[in-house]
């Protein structure tokens, strides 16, 4: 997290731009992280969802539903 917040502070300095997107996944700190360090004064860091994670964990989450509950599993419902 520290890295990336020296990173976002650092931009303008040294490259003279400003990034306005950051790419994560939902498990991680670091996003409000970026956005407490407020590196820009007049840009709102937006942040962009890595969707490979989100598709796995909602993946994991159905299928521990359907496992869970009985009424889920066959025709018009929650398959594999």
């Amino acid at each position: 997290m520290d890295a990336i917040i020296e990173i976002f502070s650092r931009s303008e300095d040294l490259h003279n731009i400003k990034y306005v997107n950051y790419i994560g996944d939902g498990d991680s700190k670091t996003f409000m992280g970026i956005l407490d360090a407020k590196s820009y004064a007049d840009v709102t860091v937006c942040k962009k969802e890595y969707i490979d994670h989100v598709r796995k964990r909602m993946g994991s989450r159905l299928r521990n539903l359907k496992k869970n509950m009985k009424n889920l599993n066959g025709k018009g419902k929650l398959i594999d």
